[in-house]
């Protein structure tokens, strides 16, 4: 009796194991599949990415305006409906708006994480400039403030979920007037996702300054295989960063409009490419595999 008592108890724990998350957290090998959105036909920049794993997994950068609900929705649908982390860079319309929309009517979405900064939004309201349309993002507050598996995320933390590596060197910090008071642009997550061979680095809308602070604090650490730029490529002073990141590949999340219009961003390009670092954009769906 004993003997079946304790093989029943093995089975269980197999079972289990297969099939919670203890087993799908330790996987190993997972390779991610990484693709910008966008459209050279949108009249406005966005930013919208999907990670997708080999175990099936699928996580979310940002979304893009309110307008491109569809164009979010289409691509969860393919995936059974189910988002397992959504990652909000920073709470501005052209990254939250679409994530705002389907937060208030999911329409049978299920979204498991959400990651996200946490912004002081009494400096916020204080700081915000035209551009922030503040309501924007205390509509957000109001979607996650009560959400069971919310992850404010703090600079330096690291964390491994479904198997994603992720290392975040910028949120919200209490010390960012010391850098800037562009609150919700200097409070984009900075973040890294790796396996043993590639990588690629988020950096939503960092000003310069924060781009130059990140490197004096983190070092090698911000090094990246490929490099998703900084406010959709625009801003001038970022010469040494991306010198110092020197990716393999740069995605600029702006439309054919304003890449051609844009000095910054012109400039940006041209730096770049004299890296010998290659451009993806919005004319045509890029991917990359981090393994």
């Amino acid at each position: 009796m004993k003997r079946i008592s304790f093989i029943t108890t093995l089975f269980l724990l197999v079972m289990i194991l297969l099939n919670g998350k203890p087993i799908d957290c330790q996987a190993k090998d997972i390779s991610w599949t990484v693709t910008q959105y966008g459209s050279d036909n949108d009249s406005a920049q966005s930013m919208f990415y999907t990670i997708k794993g080999s175990n099936g997994r699928l996580f979310i950068v940002d979304g893009g305006w309110a307008a491109n609900e569809g164009r979010v929705r289409n691509v969860i649908k393919k995936n059974g409906n189910k988002v397992d982390g959504w990652i909000i860079t920073h709470p501005h319309p052209d990254h939250v708006g679409a994530f705002n929309k389907i937060k208030s009517n999911p329409q049978g979405i299920k979204i498991e994480y959400v990651l996200a900064p946490k912004i002081n939004a009494e400096r916020y309201n204080t700081y915000k400039y035209y551009w922030d349309e503040y309501p924007v993002f205390t509509k957000f507050m109001s979607l996650v403030s009560n959400y069971p598996k919310l992850k404010w995320i703090k600079p330096g933390k690291t964390m491994k979920l479904y198997g994603l590596n992720m290392k975040f060197f910028n949120s919200y910090s209490n010390d960012i007037n010391d850098t800037t008071k562009d609150i919700c642009n200097g409070s984009s997550l900075v973040f890294k996702i790796y396996g043993k061979k590639t990588s690629m680095l988020f950096t939503g809308d960092i000003i310069s300054p924060i781009g130059k602070r990140l490197i004096k604090e983190y070092g090698s650490e911000l090094k990246a295989t490929y490099l998703q730029a900084p406010h959709h490529g625009n801003n001038k002073g970022r010469k040494s960063f991306f010198t110092y990141i020197h990716p393999k590949v740069t995605f600029i999340d702006a439309q054919a409009s304003l890449r051609n219009s844009n000095a910054a961003i012109q400039e940006n390009i041209n730096i770049l490419k004299g890296l010998g670092s290659k451009l993806y954009s919005f004319d045509h769906r890029k991917s990359v595999i981090i393994h």
